[in-house]
C-alpha cells in the first residue's frame, strides 16, 4: 500500500464502497443470466470432439471518426489507428495515457514533473508553457483539451481511442501539427440496464477498481456512471539506507475519477449528450534523475544495475484535482443538413513538490557512494523545486454539417478561451556566504534558485477559427476532398519574477540557534531551515504581501530601488504555509529591523505584461479512388499551424533583448497510400501503406540559456533561463505499413512498421551547452529529437472457444514494439568549439566543458563533455496478458497481465545543458491480475 496517506481496513473500504456498490448490481445479474443460460451438464459435449478444423476467420470492421463522422477506416484518407476499450487492456495498455505508444509505432509521450508530451512521427514540442499550443491535440470525446495536464486517468469506461497522424484543422477543433489523440467514452445506452466491475493488483502495492452502471429513464433518457481508483507504491528505492531517509520515493500514485453521461433522444432529430468528469491526483511526483555525474564517468542508464535505485532526501508530492462539463448537442433539419454545438469547461489545480536531491546527484553508480556523502551537512537539506499552475478554459464550437448525396461537407466556428495563472520557485535554506563587500560583519543569503520566484497571474489565451471541409463524388468511383481553416490567436503573459538578498548581522544566527554559523562549508551552515514537511507555496494567482520594491545595483552605493512596500512581508507573502521544522520565518519576524531585504528581477519593474497576436490560414486538398470495393488510393496535401508565443522578456550583456514572442511553426504535408482487405487463399488479410513527406519550417526549439545576472562575488554569474527559439526547419520522409492478419484457430495478427528520416535542414542554433562561449553551430542533418528512424509494432493474440461447463474461452495476447536508436536533443550527442582563429569547429564531445563539474570527492578532476550525451540506444519492449472468460456472452473474466516484461528502462526526455542532464525515464515491468464481472 502506498504511504501517501495512513491507510487502514475501515478506509480503504470506505474508498471503494462506493465502487462496490454500482458494481453490485452487475454481478448479481450476471450471475442470474449465467445461471439461466447455462446448458445443463449432460447437455455438454466436449468442445474439441465437436469442433472441426477452423478456417481463417473474418477481420473486424473498423469505424473511426477522424472525418468528424462514422467511417471505415478502410475509407479513411489518411493514417489513423483505432483501439477498443479492450484492445487497450489485452494490449497492456491498461489506464496509463503513456503506454499508448506501445502500440502507435512513431508516437513517444513523456511525463515531466506532471505535464504530457507528445511527439508523432517525429513532431512534437518540448516547450510546454503557458502560451505554447502542444503539436499534438488531445481531445475527450471530440472536444480540445487546452492542457495535457487535464487529462488524467482517462481510460476507463472507454469505447475507443483514435490517433490520427499529421495536421490537423478543417476538420475539426484546434489546429495542430503532428495529429491528434481522441478518447471516447462509452456513452449511454438507451432501454439498457448494464453494469460491471473490474478489479485489479499487482506488484508495486498496486490496486484498481472500476465500476460501470448504465439506467435508462423512460425510452429516451439514460443515464452512465462510472468510476475509477488506483493505487500504487513508488517503484523508485533510496540509494541513501532508511535509517538515514525513510521516505517514499517518486512514481508512486493515488488517483480516483469519476464520470457522469446523459444521453436524451426525444425524437431521431434531436440528441443531447452531456459528461461530468471529476478527477483527484495524488502521488510523489516525476522529477527527472540528474544523470550527468554518472554520464561523465562512463555509465550510461542502460549500464547501471538499478537505473530506479536513486539518491534522494525527501519525499515528493503531486496533487491535481481536474473538474469538467462538457455537452453536445445535435439536430437535423432534414437528410441533408444538420447542425452541432459542443461546448466545455474544464479546470485544473496543480501542485508538485519534487523530491530534494543532492545537485548533479542522481543514479547509484560504482563510486557515487563518495559524492552522496561528501557534504553530510547537505543531508538535512530541503532544498527543491516547487511548480504550481491553473487552468480553467472553455471551448465553444458550431457545426453544422450535411450530405447531399454527392458532396459530404460540414463547416463550423471554433471558439477557445482560458485563464492561466502558475508559480514556480526553488526554495530551500538558502545560500549564505560573506557579505563585507556589502557591509563588514554581516552574511548574505539568498533565495533566488533556477531564476527566484516566478508567477503568471491572470495571463490569458483567446483563439477563434471558422473552418470548411467537403468531400465529392466525381465518379462512382473518384471523390475530390478539401478544406479551408482561418485561425486568429491572441494571448497575453502577465508574469512578475523576484529574487530575494537578505543582509545579516553575522551575531544573529548564534543569538536565534545558539549555535554560531559554520563558515567551513559552501554555502555556510547557518541553521536556519526552509521548506520542511508542510511547506507550501502560496496558489497560484492568490498572493498575498502587497508590490515588492524592485531594486538594482549591487553595491550600497549602485542601489536604487522603485516604488513598494516591504520587501520583507512580499517574501513571506509568496509562503502559504511554512513546514513543521521551518525557522525562517521566526527569524525573519524576530529581527525584521535588523535585516535588509533587496528585490531584484529579470523584469523591469518586476513585472511584465506581453502580448502575442497571429491570425493563419490552412487548408488541404487530395483524392480518394476505389480500385474495386475492398481497395482504395488516396493522396493528400495538407498544411499545419502549431500558434507562436510569448518568450520571458531578458536582456543579453550588451543591453539587447532577446525576442519577446517566437512565430508559428508550420508544415505542409503530402501522402499518399492505399488500403485494402484482401483474402490469399483462404485467410483474410488487411494491408495499408503510405508514403509521406513532410516540410517544417520555423521549428521551435526550446533552450535553457544563461542571461548575464553579474554580482561584486561573482561578475560572470548568469541566470539559467528557458527561451524559444524558431530556429529551425526540417523535412521527414516516411513510409508506414499497417494491416491485421485472420488466421485459422483463432489467431490475429496486427502489425505496424513505420520507418522516418527525420532530419534538421539549413539550421543554425545557439549552442545551449556551449555556456558563455555562445557558439551558433550547424544542426544541417541531425536528426530531429525524440524520433527513431525504425518503429514496429507486432502483436499476436488467440481466442480459443472452450465450452466446458461455465468456461466459454481462452484467449491471450502478445504484443512487442521495436523502436531504434534516437536523440533527446537536437545536438545529436556532437561536440563543438573554436578553433584557433575563432571559428566554431565540430569537436569530440568529451572535450566540451561542462559547468557545475564533478564532485571533488570523486576523484579524477572535474566533469567531462560526455555529462551532456543525449542519445538513446534502441530497445523493445514486450507486454502480454491472458484471460479466462465464463458465462455464455463472457459475463465473468479473469485476467493476469505483464507490461514491459523485459524490464526495458530507456529515457523518454532529456533536458540538456552545460551543467545538467536531467533524464525523464520510462516506468519498469508492471504486472497482475484482474477480475471482472458484466451484465
Amino acid at each position: 500500500m502506498s504511504r501517501l496517506k495512513p491507510a487502514t481496513p475501515q478506509s480503504q473500504f470506505n474508498r471503494h464502497l462506493l465502487t462496490m456498490a454500482l458494481a453490485s448490481l452487475g454481478l448479481c445479474s450476471s450471475w442470474t443470466v449465467w445461471a439461466a443460460d447455462e446448458p445443463a451438464p449432460q447437455d455438454a459435449a466436449p468442445a474439441a470432439a465437436q469442433a472441426a478444423p477452423q478456417a481463417a476467420h473474418e477481420l473486424d470492421a473498423v469505424q473511426v471518426t477522424g472525418n468528424r463522422r462514422v467511417q471505415s477506416i478502410q475509407k479513411y484518407a489518411g493514417t489513423i489507428q483505432s483501439f477498443s476499450g479492450e484492445d487497450l487492456t489485452k494490449l497492456g495498455i491498461n489506464t496509463d495515457f503513456r503506454n499508448l505508444q506501445a502500440v502507435v509505432p512513431g508516437l513517444q509521450i513523456t511525463k515531466q514533473e506532471g505535464k504530457y508530451e507528445i511527439f508523432l512521427r517525429g513532431i512534437g514540442a518540448a516547450d510546454s508553457d503557458f502560451s505554447s499550443d502542444p503539436s499534438v491535440a488531445t481531445y475527450y470525446n471530440g472536444i480540445y483539451l487546452p492542457r495535457p495536464r487535464s487529462i488524467g486517468p482517462m481510460f476507463f469506461d472507454v469505447d475507443r481511442i483514435e490517433v490520427n497522424k499529421g495536421p490537423q484543422g478543417t476538420v475539426r477543433g484546434r489546429n495542430a501539427t503532428g495529429g491528434s489523440i481522441n478518447v471516447i467514452s462509452k456513452r449511454p445506452e438507451l432501454g439498457v440496464t448494464s453494469g460491471g466491475l473490474k478489479i485489479g493488483a499487482g506488484n508495486h502495492d498496486f490496486t484498481t477498481a472500476e465500476g460501470v452502471l448504465n439506467l435508462p429513464i423512460g425510452e429516451t433518457f439514460a443515464l452512465r456512471a462510472a468510476l475509477f481508483d488506483e493505487e500504487r507504491s513508488s517503484y523508485i528505492s533510496n540509494g541513501y539506507p532508511k535509517s538515514l531517509f525513510d521516505a517514499e520515493g517518486p512514481g508512486a500514485l493515488d488517483n480516483q475519477a469519476a464520470r457522469l453521461s446523459m444521453l436524451w433522444e426525444p425524437n431521431d432529430k434531436f440528441s443531447a449528450f452531456v459528461m461530468l468528469d471529476k478527477v483527484t491526483e495524488r502521488g510523489t511526483g516525476d522529477p527527472g534523475l540528474f544523470a550527468e555525474r554518472g554520464l561523465s564517468a562512463g555509465y550510461d542508464i542502460k549500464d547501471l544495475h538499478d537505473p530506479f535505485k536513486q539518491y534522494f532526501r525527501t519525499q515528493g508530492q503531486t496533487t491535481n484535482d481536474i473538474e469538467g462539463i462538457a455537452g453536445t448537442f445535435t439536430y437535423a433539419f432534414n437528410d441533408k443538413i444538420s447542425v452541432e454545438f459542443n461546448t466545455s469547461y474544464r479546470k485544473y489545480d496543480f501542485y508538485n513538490r519534487n523530491a530534494s536531491r543532492e545537485w548533479q546527484l542522481g543514479p547509484v553508480y560504482p563510486g557515487s557512494e563518495r559524492e552522496a556523502y561528501f557534504n553530510p551537512e547537505r543531508l538535512d537539506w530541503y532544498d527543491t523545486f516547487y511548480q504550481a499552475d491553473k487552468s480553467s478554459s472553455t471551448i465553444n464550437e458550431l457545426r453544422f454539417f450535411g450530405d447531399t448525396g454527392r458532396v459530404i461537407w460540414s463547416a463550423g466556428l471554433f471558439n477557445y478561451e482560458e485563464k492561466y495563472d502558475y508559480t514556480s520557485w526553488d526554495v530551500g535554506n538558502g545560500y549564505f556566504g560573506d557579505c563585507d563587500w556589502w557591509r563588514p560583519g554581516t552574511i548574505c543569503g539568498y533565495q533566488d534558485g533556477l531564476g527566484g520566484e516566478n508567477r503568471g497571474d491572470n495571463s490569458k489565451v483567446e483563439s477563434n477559427a471558422a473552418y470548411a471541409d467537403f468531400s465529392f463524388a466525381a465518379t462512382d468511383s473518384l471523390r475530390l476532398i478539401g478544406g479551408v481553416r482561418y485561425t486568429r490567436d491572441k494571448k497575453i503573459a502577465r508574469e512578475s519574477n523576484v529574487k530575494y538578498q537578505f543582509i545579516i548581522p553575522e551575531e544573529l544566527f548564534a543569538q536565534f540557534t545558539g549555535q554560531p554559523i559554520n563558515t567551513a562549508t559552501n554555502p555556510y551552515t547557518t541553521g536556519l531551515i526552509l521548506g520542511s514537511p508542510g511547506f507550501r507555496l502560496a496558489p497560484p494567482g492568490n498572493r498575498g504581501g502587497g508590490q515588492p520594491s524592485i531594486c538594482t545595483g549591487w553595491s550600497p552605493a549602485d542601489l536604487r530601488c522603485g516604488p513598494g512596500g516591504n520587501t520583507l512581508d512580499y517574501f513571506l507573502g509568496g509562503i502559504q504555509n511554512f513546514g513543521a521544522q521551518d525557522n525562517w520565518q521566526q527569524f525573519l519576524q524576530k529581527n525584521r529591523d535588523q535585516i535588509q531585504v533587496i528585490a531584484r528581477s529579470d523584469f523591469p519593474n518586476g513585472r511584465s505584461e506581453d502580448v502575442y497576436k497571429d491570425s493563419y490560414v490552412d487548408w488541404r486538398v487530395g483524392f480518394e479512388y476505389d480500385i474495386n470495393p475492398q481497395v482504395m488510393v488516396y493522396g493528400t496535401v495538407s498544411t499545419g499551424t502549431r500558434s507562436g508565443g510569448i518568450n520571458r522578456p531578458l536582456l543579453l550583456n550588451d543591453g539587447s533583448a532577446l525576442a519577446p514572442t517566437f512565430e508559428p511553426e508550420e508544415l505542409t504535408s503530402y501522402e499518399a497510400g492505399i488500403k485494402g482487405d484482401y483474402v490469399w487463399g483462404e485467410t483474410p488479410v488487411r494491408l495499408n501503406a503510405s508514403v509521406f513527406y513532410y516540410d517544417y519550417k520555423n521549428k521551435v526549439l526550446q533552450n535553457l540559456i544563461d542571461v548575464p545576472a553579474p554580482t561584486p562575488t561573482n561578475p560572470n554569474a548568469t541566470s539559467r533561463q528557458v527561451f524559444n527559439d524558431n530556429a529551425a526547419n526540417a523535412s521527414v520522409l516516411g513510409l508506414e505499413l499497417e494491416g491485421r492478419v485472420g488466421l485459422p484457430y483463432g489467431f490475429n495478427l496486427g502489425y505496424n512498421f513505420t520507418y522516418l528520416d527525420a532530419t534538421f535542414d539549413e539550421s543554425n542554433v545557439l549552442d545551449t551547452r556551449s555556456g558563455g562561449l555562445g557558439l551558433i553551430v550547424p544542426l544541417d542533418g541531425n536528426r530531429l529529437p525524440n524520433t527513431s528512424k525504425y518503429n514496429a509494432n507486432v502483436s499476436l493474440s488467440q481466442t480459443i472457444d472452450i465450452g466446458r461447463g461455465a468456461l466459454s474461452s481462452f484467449d491471450w495476447t502478445i504484443n512487442l514494439t521495436y523502436r531504434s536508436d534516437y536523440y533527446l536533443t537536437a545536438f545529436n550527442s556532437r561536440g563543438f568549439g573554436l578553433d584557433a582563429n575563432g571559428r566554431v569547429i565540430e569537436i569530440p564531445l568529451r572535450d566540451m566543458p561542462f559547468n557545475n563539474g564533478s564532485n571533488p570527492a570523486a576523484g579524477g578532476g572535474p566533469a567531462n563533455g560526455l555529462a551532456m550525451r543525449d542519445d538513446v540506444d534502441g530497445f523493445m519492449t514486450v507486454n502480454v496478458s491472458a484471460g479466462l472468460n465464463f458465462g455464455s456472452d463472457n459475463q465473468f473474466r479473469i485476467d493476469g497481465f505483464v507490461s514491459n516484461l523485459t524490464d526495458e528502462v530507456y529515457s523518454g526526455k532529456g533536458f540538456v545543458n552545460n551543467a545538467t542532464n536531467i533524464r525523464y525515464l520510462n516506468t519498469p515491468r508492471m504486472y497482475g491480475v484482474r477480475f471482472s464481472s458484466q451484465f
